[in-house]
């Protein structure tokens, strides 16, 4: 390295649970590589293809870096430059005459680009604000999830995704962590080679599905009724900690009420699945505590 040239520790501002540990070498003020942290034990030094090339997306001759005004019809590609005023003016004008009749009209939904405290949970959040559109839904992915994580350990937090290696029975449920989650595969992997059984819930096969030991592809929209189908079987054939729900737990006596009425038959109806799918996926995640 030259005396201009420094490693600058970083983190990966992606919407992604991994939060990859990075080097960035930077030299004269510009970056001009980016490796993962070896010594980062989630991800031991590997980043996704997306942002090991981030330098080549940063520095990009057709990168835009200033406004550009559409004059044609859209899709035409007939664009014309404009200044930083010219454009936030026009913007400005369009979205107040927006919000003088229905502010929630401009943007029922928004998220972040990145997940900088600025650029993603800050600026927009104030700028909607001022606007009027305060009612927005945060997130298109993760509400149902994030929800029932609050309701079983208070907040919106997940295990140490290192150790899924001592897993005896991993479902990977609606995901595609080949694409999506390679450090989670990773791990996976070597919890599979010590003897964990991987199942993939899916309507589609994809090539997660492919690699694992079973695949259950329900109809697309069932995924809730085949959860309380497995909670029929657990509850019916006395499969749960007690002791832990009467600790730890609010509304057990009305969940069981609604869990009885998705029989494995009706669930099997349903989802697509037959009932022996049902039962034995329930009866393999009881073993697996």
């Amino acid at each position: 390295m030259t005396t201009n040239t420094r490693v600058v520790r970083a983190a990966c501002p992606h919407d992604c649970p991994d939060t990859c540990a990075m080097h960035v070498t930077v030299e004269n003020g510009v970056a001009i590589k980016v490796q993962g942290d070896p010594d980062h034990p989630t991800t031991k030094g590997v980043l996704c293809t997306k942002v090991s090339r981030y330098t080549e997306r940063t520095y990009h001759p057709d990168r835009l870096l200033h406004p550009l005004k559409r004059v044609g019809p859209k899709g035409s590609g007939q664009f014309v430059p404009v200044s930083w005023d010219e454009a936030l003016d026009e913007i400005a004008s369009r979205l107040g005459a927006i919000a003088a009749r229905e502010p929630e009209a401009i943007l029922p939904y928004s998220y972040a680009g990145t997940m900088g405290f600025v650029q993603g949970e800050s600026m927009a959040a104030r700028f909607f604000n001022k606007l009027g559109a305060s009612d927005l839904d945060r997130t298109i992915c993760a509400s149902a999830g994030a929800a029932g994580l609050r309701y079983t350990y208070g907040a919106g937090v997940g295990m140490h995704v290192e150790h899924f290696v001592d897993s005896k029975l991993i479902l990977i449920w609606g995901s595609n962590p080949i694409t999506s989650s390679v450090h989670f595969w990773a791990i996976a992997q070597e919890a599979k080679r010590r003897g964990a059984k991987l199942i993939a819930i899916d309507p589609y096969r994809s090539l997660t599905a492919e690699k694992c030991h079973q695949h259950i592809a329900l109809l697309p929209g069932t995924d809730a009724a085949l959860a309380l189908g497995m909670m029929h079987v657990l509850i019916d054939e006395d499969r749960v900690d007690h002791e832990y729900i009467a600790r730890h737990t609010v509304g057990y006596a009305q969940l069981k009420e609604r869990v009885r009425r998705y029989t494995p038959a009706r669930v099997a109806e349903i989802c697509g699945i037959s009932e022996d799918t049902i039962t034995t996926l329930a009866r393999e995640y009881a073993n697996a505590k």
